[in-house]
C-alpha cells in the first residue's frame, strides 16, 4: 500500500479551508520535503486526469490530513444538497478511500471547529470520528504544526524522515510522545497552568492555599516542554483545585467574619 517515499496527502474543501490548507502546506515544508506533500494545486499538472492523479497519490500515501473548518459540513452543491452527502464528492471519496485502505487518517481542526458527530457523516466516513484529531489555533500556529509534524514522523517509514533544514536548531525539536504515556499520534495541546487563579486566590482570598496553587502552576510549562504531558495536565488540575479551595476558604472566612460582626462579637467597642 504505502511506499518508502513517505507521502502526506492534504485533504480539504476549497470553500471551507483553502487558506488554512495553503498555510499548513507551506509550514509543513519546514519538516518534510516538498515531494512528500500532496496538495491538488502543487501536484496535479494541467491536462492531468484529476481523479486518476488523486487515486495514484492515495495509493502510495502514508498519511491523510483531513482539514476541517467551520463550514466543512455545511458546504453545498449548486442544487442545494450537502456535498458531504454526495457520493461523488472528492473530499468524501478521498477520506473514504484512505479509511478503506488503512491509511493513517488525522483530522486537523481549525478555528475551534469541533469534530463531526457520526450521525452527521455518511456511513463510510463514520470511522473518521474515532481518529485522534489535532487542533490548529492561529495564536499558536507554528507550535501546533510542529506537534503535528512530530506525530506524522511516527507514522512515516524511518527512511523517509530526514532533517529538511541543515540547521539542527530549526525547527526546534519537541519530544515525541510514546504510546505508553497514554497518547497515540497527536501530541496534546499545552494545558492552561491556571497561574492567574493562583495569584488571585493568594491576593484576595487565602494566602496559604493560593501559594500552593502557584507552586503547582509553575511546574506546568517545564513538564510540558520536557514531554511529560500527563504530569503537566495533573499539575494544571492541582493548581486549579487549590485555587478553588482557597476561594471557598476565603468566602467562608468572610461569611464568618460578617456573622460575628453582626452579632457584636468583633469590631465593636
Amino acid at each position: 500500500m504505502a511506499t518508502s517515499q513517505g507521502t502526506i496527502f492534504i485533504n480539504y474543501r476549497k470553500d471551507d479551508s483553502n487558506w488554512n490548507a495553503l498555510a499548513l502546506y507551506n509550514d509543513l515544508q519546514k519538516y518534510f520535503s516538498k515531494d512528500q506533500l500532496f496538495k491538488d494545486f502543487n501536484a496535479i499538472r494541467p491536462g492531468d486526469d484529476f481523479m486518476m492523479s488523486i487515486q495514484n497519490a492515495l495509493a502510495k500515501c502514508n498519511v491523510l490530513l483531513v482539514i476541517i473548518g467551520k463550514e466543512w459540513l455545511d458546504v453545498k452543491n449548486a442544487d442545494g444538497t450537502l456535498r458531504i452527502d454526495d457520493a461523488d464528492d472528492f473530499v468524501r471519496l478521498e477520506i473514504g478511500t484512505a479509511l478503506e485502505r488503512g491509511i493513517q487518517v488525522i483530522p486537523v481542526l481549525f478555528d475551534g471547529t469541533p469534530m463531526p458527530k457520526p450521525e452527521q457523516l455518511p456511513m463510510n466516513l463514520r470511522p473518521l470520528c474515532r481518529r485522534q484529531f489535532v487542533e490548529i489555533d492561529p495564536k499558536r500556529f507554528e507550535d501546533d504544526v510542529r506537534n503535528l509534524a512530530e506525530a506524522i514522523k511516527q507514522v512515516l517509514p524511518k527512511s523517509s524522515v530526514h532533517d529538511v533544514h541543515p540547521d539542527n536548531n530549526f525547527p526546534p525539536k519537541r519530544p515525541v510522545v510514546s504510546e505508553d504515556e497514554g497518547y497515540r499520534g497527536a501530541i496534546p495541546a499545552k494545558p492552561d497552568n491556571n497561574l492567574v487563579w493562583g495569584i488571585v486566590t493568594t491576593l484576595l482570598c487565602c494566602l496559604p492555599l493560593g501559594i500552593v496553587s502557584i507552586i503547582h502552576a509553575t511546574k506546568v510549562n517545564d513538564l510540558y516542554a520536557s514531554g511529560k504531558y500527563n504530569e503537566a495536565q495533573n499539575e494544571a488540575k492541582k493548581a486549579k483545585q487549590w485555587a478553588i479551595y482557597g476561594l471557598v476558604a476565603g468566602i467562608i472566612g468572610w461569611i464568618i467574619y460578617f456573622v460575628l460582626y453582626s452579632l457584636g462579637t468583633i469590631g465593636q467597642y
